[in-house]
């Protein structure tokens, strides 16, 4: 009587991590395009409640200066927070920006600009968003030539500095 063997026959093998290899080369640059997707909302949500600050004393005292109106963000912040003469540093050291300088945006009764800059993908460009007091978020600083500067909103990803 003959003995049947079971198990898989290396061409079998060979090509189950084929098909996974083409899987993992199709989602790793999705999850991490979708990883910093996540890591900018938490600059969009800072800069709102920096918006809803401003707004809120302008409300009391007829102006938006107050640099950035007593804001604090959460422990471990990955973006440095830029508003009148003032600046929240984020907790990474200043190598991680690619010795990008920015300076404080312009602030009186009637207007601001505040500002978020920070690495949040290695790579040698900074991501800057900038909220105003029209409530107009977008990516990029009026220091350059991106969307805040014709204000039409998140045209870029990053900016190089």
């Amino acid at each position: 009587m003959r003995k049947l063997q079971k198990g898989f026959t290396l061409i079998e093998l060979m090509i189950v991590v084929a098909i996974i290899g083409i899987l993992a080369a199709i989602a790793i640059p999705n999850f991490v395009r979708f990883q910093a997707k996540s890591k900018q909302s938490e600059a969009k949500a800072n800069l709102k409640a920096i918006f809803v600050a401003k707004k809120s004393n302008f409300a009391e005292n007829d102006t938006f200066a107050c640099n950035l109106c007593n804001f604090i963000p959460e422990m471990g912040n990955r973006y440095t927070y830029h508003g009148g003469s003032s600046a929240y540093p984020s907790q990474k050291p200043a190598s991680t920006f690619s010795g990008a300088s920015v300076t404080s945006p312009a602030e009186n009764a009637t207007s601001f600009t505040a500002t978020a800059m920070g690495n949040i993908d290695t790579d040698a460009t900074v991501d800057g968003w900038e909220i105003n007091e029209n409530n107009v978020l977008c990516n990029g600083t009026r220091g350059s030539a991106t969307a805040c500067a014709t204000n039409n909103p998140q045209a870029a990803d990053d900016v190089s500095l």
